[in-house]
């Protein structure tokens, strides 16, 4: 099990303190929360899908993710984590 980072990108229209983003996963929602926690993620900014469930996590605790053990993932292995969870969900 593994929690996971993808590049920060910018959302300037997100009417949002930050503008710059990345997507916090993690291959069980368990753990997606407990690293949450460690962050500070108030549970209200948990972004609930059927596969796609992921925190949007400001770019500044991006580094203390990784710090904490978030691997990188590029946008192609993202794509592949999702297409992962959405086969196992039966979507």
């Amino acid at each position: 099990m593994a929690c996971y980072v993808d590049a920060a990108r910018e959302y300037p229209d997100a009417g949002l303190r930050f503008t710059r983003f990345c997507h916090l996963l993690s291959d069980s929602r368990q753990e997606l929360h407990e690293m949450a926690d460690q962050l500070g993620m108030p549970r209200r900014f948990f972004q609930d899908h059927p596969w796609r469930w992921h925190y949007d996590l400001p770019e500044h605790l991006r580094a203390e993710a990784v710090r904490r053990g978030a691997v990188q993932l590029t946008m192609h292995e993202v794509g592949a984590l999702l297409r992962r969870r959405r086969t196992a969900a039966g979507g």
